[in-house]
């Protein structure tokens, strides 16, 4: 019994053992491919796991894109559609005043646009749109060359018969303040109509302006035929452009904004010279921030522009982010400015009393070049002199409406809903506005 019971357990032990390694190759690969598979389904979620990350990082870049296209954009390129419309006319204007060095005072033949010297100052938003008119209602052919445009369909009007106009637009892709001028036909008889007044300056506001008080100064020469120099001028006669002092680079007057000693009442203390008994004066308080579009025409010397007193900080070009400006010196003295340039110039006066604005040339500053600031507490946000206030940034105007003569001018610009092309320059409707007016300049 006990024997048939040990024999029994052994053939059962014989036959287990025996199955086991007959069956051990076929559970071992099971096992080998279920851990495979199991394997394979871990690499599988791991993947799918990367691709679900890596797509999620490309949703997110993409969308990091987008939020930095929209910045860009309306950092640079979408803004508002504006329009200026400037007459060409030729018209007789006072250049200097009747003084000591002038007397009688000077008049002169003039070339304009709206009818001052200089033009209007129009003001943009970086990325806005500018829609130009160009009406020629003078005697010569005319045209316009603006600086703030970028590339020859958005800054050359081409040349405007007289009778005629043409409508073309730029965008204001740079912030500054750049020159605008006449280009006459096709650079024929271009250092004429500039000489003649036909010039002006458009102000570029950056994204990231700081608020300022801002004024608009175009330093320029003149070249008169009827001209016979200090202390004798012109007898009464309106002279016209003379190539001969051009060509020598001897202008007989360096106007700001027009007038030669525009806003100089008088010079000396003991000596007592006066120079413009009608003159106005750019007024400001002590401590404030103000910034000066200064514009040369030119259209030959360079400014060297200082305020006497003071310090200035120059921004010129734009950041790196082209948001906003460049600064290329700063509290420095004196600052240079060559023919058909801008610059932007910011100045705190930090104590009451009287600066002075300048040509630094010597000669120039006895020619005409130079303006009085007045730092007093009871300066206002609007008491610019006529015609040299700027339209501030996020304006629906083109142009400045403070101030005395300014609100005829803001009536007379609208903003259109369409955007001109190079291909819309044809003539123009009587029905087109002119910005600036005649008491302005």
């Amino acid at each position: 019994m006990n024997r048939r019971l040990v024999l029994t357990s052994l053939l059962l032990a014989s036959f287990l053992l025996v199955s086991s390694i007959a069956l051990a190759p076929y559970f071992s690969a099971n096992v080998v491919r279920a851990q495979q598979d199991q394997d394979q389904q871990q690499d599988q979620g791991q993947d799918q796991q990367q691709d679900q990350q890596q797509d999620q990082q490309q949703d997110q870049g993409q969308q990091q894109d987008q939020q930095q296209d929209q910045q860009q954009d309306q950092g640079q390129g979408q803004g508002k559609v504006k329009h200026v419309t400037l007459i060409a006319s030729e018209k007789e204007v006072e250049v200097a005043p009747d003084n000591a060095l002038h007397p009688g005072g000077i008049t002169y033949n003039a070339y304009t646009f709206n009818g001052t010297i200089p033009a209007p100052v129009i003001s943009i938003n970086q990325g806005d749109t500018l829609n130009i008119t160009l009406k020629n209602e003078g005697k010569t052919i005319h045209s316009l060359d603006f600086h703030a445009g970028y590339g020859p369909g958005k800054a050359l009007s081409g040349s405007v018969k007289p009778g005629e106009s043409k409508t073309w637009s730029l965008t204001g892709e740079f912030p500054g303040v750049f020159i605008y001028h006449c280009g006459a036909d096709g650079l024929n008889g271009i250092w004429e109509h500039i000489s003649n007044g036909m010039y002006g300056g458009i102000v570029v506001h950056p994204t990231n302006e700081e608020k300022a008080k801002e004024f608009y100064v175009v330093f320029s020469e003149l070249y008169n035929n009827a001209d016979k120099g200090p202390f004798v001028g012109t007898n009464g006669s309106a002279g016209s452009f003379d190539i001969g002092k051009f060509i020598t680079k001897n202008p007989d007057l360096v106007m700001t904004n027009g007038m030669a000693h525009k806003y100089v009442p008088a010079v000396g203390e003991v000596n007592k010279l006066e120079l413009n008994k009608n003159a106005e004066l750019f007024k400001v308080k002590p401590g404030e921030l103000t910034r000066w579009y200064i514009v040369n025409a030119g259209p030959n010397d360079g400014v060297s522009f200082h305020f006497i007193s003071g310090m200035i900080t120059v921004k010129d070009g734009t950041n790196q982010a082209n948001n906003g400006l460049g600064t290329q010196d700063i509290n420095d003295e004196t600052w240079w400015i060559p023919p058909a340039a801008g610059s932007v110039i910011e100045s705190t006066f930090p104590d009451p009393g009287v600066y002075v604005g300048v040509d630094h040339a010597m000669a120039d500053v006895v020619k005409g070049g130079a303006f009085a600031v007045v730092a007093m507490e009871n300066s206002t946000a609007t008491d610019h002199p006529t015609g040299t206030c700027v339209a501030p940034a996020g304006s629906e105007s083109v142009v400045c409406e403070e101030g005395a003569g300014d609100s005829a001018a803001a009536a007379a610009t609208s903003e259109d809903t369409q955007t001109g092309s190079e291909e819309d320059n044809q003539t123009g409707s009587e029905e087109d506005t002119q910005t600036g007016s005649e008491s302005e300049g």
